[in-house]
């Protein structure tokens, strides 16, 4: 015991700084994050956790700044998130969103490890989403559609085929070469990947929707949630800005990531009578299951308890 604790002690007097590759390397599995979320959202319901609203500022020439954090007593960690962004990076060859995450021990109040917040958005996106949809989506879902070909749609595709059997893919992006070029880096034995040119085709063909739509000046939805079959999952990871918001089915089952965090933004996801559950509602409650025939949809804006189970999985796996 003595030696553990020494251990802990020397582990803890050091920064670890985890870059994008190293934490690629330790091949951490969506499904252990979403496990992780799970506890850590169950802690919130207790009052042993916590995962505060995301704070935003935006400049006049349009770059915008955003700090999220998330408290857990058990496990004792907390993370504070930095993200930056700038449209008109594009413009000077850079990435157009640049983030870190300061992983701290909740005991101590010390900082224990730096890491790549583009990694931690990516894997803690998916599996948000996964999560989402292991309660909610068809179990036996095995065709899935993918809005958008970017970063979040490759990790998601990787989470998905975790835990459910997907044998197709279907692809539209509004640049053909992307949706292309995702196509061809899919390995997908036995099973089939196509690149649609028509969403709709794409939404009435699919057990699951991911959309990763990028925010864009002018953007105008374009997806109808009434397309999709009977029953289906939808995980609108794109905060729903591509799909047709204010025409859902009636009878549509609705969750958003965080009624609170919600609350406190500029401009609510969706009308709040239309939701049904955010995700701390359906972890401890799940789904109904007198809603069997029904499409359901996810609303996601981004949770800093996401973060923070990656950013502990990671550090945990690393040292």
């Amino acid at each position: 015991m003595l030696a553990e604790c020494l251990l802990e002690h020397r582990r803890e007097k050091i920064l670890h700084i985890l870059n994008f590759k190293e934490l690629t390397e330790l091949d951490i599995s969506y499904s252990s994050i979403a496990s992780l979320i799970t506890k850590l959202l169950v802690g919130c319901n207790k009052g042993e956790a916590v995962s505060l609203p995301k704070l935003s500022y935006s400049t006049g020439i349009g770059n915008l700044f955003q700090a999220m954090m998330a408290v857990s007593d058990a496990p004792s960690y907390a993370t504070v998130k930095a993200v930056g962004l700038s449209p008109e990076n594009s413009k000077r060859g850079l990435p157009h969103i640049g983030s870190t995450v300061t992983l701290f021990n909740a005991t101590t109040g010390l900082p224990v490890a730096l890491l790549d917040g583009s990694w931690i958005t990516a894997v803690r996106t998916a599996a948000i989403t996964l999560l989402a949809a292991q309660h909610l989506a068809p179990s036996k879902s095995r065709r899935i559609g993918l809005i958008g070909a970017g970063v979040q749609a490759r990790s998601h595709l990787a989470a998905f085929r975790e835990q459910f059997p997907i044998d197709e893919v279907m692809i539209f992006s509004r640049t053909e070469q992307s949706a292309k070029q995702l196509a061809d880096q899919i390995d997908l034995p036995g099973g089939k990947t196509h690149v649609l040119s028509d969403p709709t085709e794409l939404l009435r063909n699919s057990d699951i929707v991911i959309s990763t739509v990028p925010a864009a000046k002018g953007l105008i939805p374009f997806l109808d949630s009434n397309q999709l079959p009977l029953p289906s999952f939808a995980g609108m990871v794109d905060c729903g800005r591509s799909w047709l918001l204010n025409d859902l089915p009636a009878n549509a089952w609705v969750v958003i990531d965080d009624r609170e965090q919600d609350r406190h933004s500029d401009a609510a996801l969706i009308t709040p009578t239309r939701v049904n559950q955010d995700m701390l509602q359906l972890v401890s409650d799940g789904y109904p299951s007198d809603e069997e025939s029904t499409r359901r949809l996810f609303i996601f804006r981004g949770m800093a308890i996401g973060d923070l189970a990656a950013a502990i999985l990671a550090y945990e796996t690393a040292v």
